[in-house]
């Protein structure tokens, strides 16, 4: 997560050390688009609340590691929780959050799920695609692995 800060257009100093806080910077630079999620790594979901704009923001990781879950009230409101059991009483519908998806509550795309984690290596199987001919390369496989290893052994999580 510390390349992260490198990487932005306007210069942070992080508070804390902890890997959650450069969401915030991000948002700042991205705002509520699939840009922001698709700068991190790893296992997260996250709202955020956005008083200038008065709208929240909500990101779960790429294959759906955290617990997430969405449901919607009978008066239009939209409740997030990690645990389903505070859902059931408020809401009139619920599901689990799509992995790799965010939701924005207002704006262009407000209240769809926008999908944001389109990897290369799992391409739609589709009807009629072909699927893909790359050889299996197992020194490729073990360089990805020991390198999410050690992004892993540097979480506060």
């Amino acid at each position: 997560f510390k390349e992260l800060y490198a990487a932005l257009e306007t210069p942070y100093t992080p508070r804390t050390g902890s890997d959650c806080e450069c969401i915030l910077p991000l948002y700042a630079e991205h705002g509520p688009t699939i840009a922001l999620p698709n700068q991190l790594r790893g296992m997260f979901s996250f709202i955020l609340y956005d008083k200038e704009r008065d709208l929240f923001f909500v990101a779960r990781d790429h294959i759906g590691i955290t617990p997430l879950y969405i449901g919607w009230g009978n008066d239009g409101s939209v409740y997030v929780s990690s645990e389903m059991k505070s859902l059931m009483g408020e809401c009139a519908k619920f599901r689990s959050f799509p992995p790799g998806h965010i939701y924005v509550s207002k704006g262009e795309k407000a209240g769809e799920f926008q999908r944001w984690f389109q990897p290369k290596w799992a391409p739609e199987m589709l009807p009629g695609v072909a699927p893909p001919t790359d050889k299996f390369q197992a020194d490729v496989v073990r360089h990805a692995f020991e390198k999410s290893v050690v992004r892993r052994m540097m979480s506060d999580v």
